[in-house]
């Protein structure tokens, strides 16, 4: 395996240096303290930049076992690189999610992908955040994520010596405080006649609290009426770990018994017999919006769930259970909405002061 090189310190000399093939490059003087070690990594990295740029520059080694830091890797390349392992070990969702951030950094590059992947630096990152002022905390979060993780994948594997965007501060997620009330249902779902298929889809989602990527996907292979449960295995799953139960009462399972009866391929499908996707299910939301006035989204039927279920005095773990979670800390510091329950808390407060 070849030697990766890294600065070093040698305190005959009291400096700093990196071996290079059978070259000793002196990187900065002494002494030996986290801020020359810093400066010493930091000349480090711009002495890669240059060797990888410059093609006429002797190079330590010409093996062809030398490091990929060495060899010029590039931005697109190493992109390219992560994505195809993404492809091969992460959910489609996951990867589609990459591709869409990476894709969008990349166009704001434009040519400059084809600079050496070492040369990134943050500005390059927080210039592209810049530029789109309309996105929100969690959206730039995310962007940032993908740059970051691709980086810190190359590094891990050895694409490249050091990750330049390592220490990018990511903006903290905002939590989703939207959510649909019983008051939101009534408008949206008579907003569709009866039988109509969106409105089906979004009625399941109410009454289960699933994920909206759950519904898309149930199959007839999933179904047990008999025992008024939807399980999904792992490997379909969100986290692929453990297998996701669906309980199904009332309206719930009368839905699945509908949908059951002639079903081919997903339960849920739209006036053309095709799969709902991410992409169709928005769209109908941007219809709805035009009709209503105001904008919602799949997850929020989640979180109206969550919030009904708390508000009627079931206990935090018991909800986080029917959601699919491990434990109840999602519930506690994602899903629930309590501080806006400003009903629910006043009754409390009374409780209280006729205890």
């Amino acid at each position: 395996m070849p030697h990766m090189p890294k600065p070093f310190f040698r305190t005959a000399r009291s400096a700093w240096y990196v071996q290079l093939g059978k070259q000793q490059l002196k990187l900065c003087d002494g002494p030996k303290t986290a801020l020359t070690e810093k400066a010493a990594w930091s000349a480090f990295h711009q002495l890669m930049v240059e060797r990888a740029a410059n093609d006429n520059t002797p190079q330590a080694s010409t093996s062809s076992a030398s490091p990929p830091a060495l060899n010029g890797l590039l931005v697109s390349e190493l992109f390219d690189k992560y994505l195809e392992w993404c492809q091969k070990h992460r959910e489609k969702r996951t990867y589609d999610g990459y591709v869409w951030h990476l894709q969008r950094f990349c166009d704001h590059l434009k040519d400059r992908t084809t600079m050496p992947a070492l040369a990134l630096r943050p500005f390059h990152v927080v210039e592209w955040l810049d530029a789109h002022p309309g996105w929100g905390p969690t959206y730039r979060r995310n962007a940032t994520g993908a740059v970051q993780r691709a980086y810190n994948w190359a590094e891990e594997l050895g694409h490249i010596e050091i990750n330049p965007v390592r220490k990018i501060k990511k903006p903290a997620a905002r939590r989703r405080e939207e959510f649909v009330t019983p008051e939101d249902w009534v408008r949206i779902r008579d907003s569709y006649p009866a039988g109509d298929p969106f409105r089906a889809f979004l009625e399941f989602c109410w009454h289960t609290g699933c994920r909206p990527q759950e519904a898309r996907i149930i199959e007839p292979r999933h179904v047990h009426l008999d025992k008024a449960l939807i399980t999904i295995p792992p490997k379909e799953a969100k986290g692929r770990k453990k297998w996701r139960v669906i309980r199904l009462e009332g309206r719930a399972l009368e839905l699945a018994r509908e949908r059951l009866a002639g079903a081919r391929g997903t339960l849920f499908v739209n006036r053309d017999g095709a799969a709902w996707t991410s992409y169709a299910v928005n769209c109908r939301f941007g219809r709805l919006k035009e009709k209503l006035g105001e904008r919602f989204c799949a997850y929020e039927f989640r979180h109206g769930f969550t919030q009904r279920l708390l508000i009627s005095g079931v206990d935090h773990l018991t909800v986080a259970a029917l959601l699919g979670h491990a434990d109840g800390q999602m519930v506690q510091k994602v899903y629930s909405h309590m501080d806006q329950a400003d009903a629910h808390l006043r009754d409390a407060l009374k409780k209280a002061e006729g205890a």
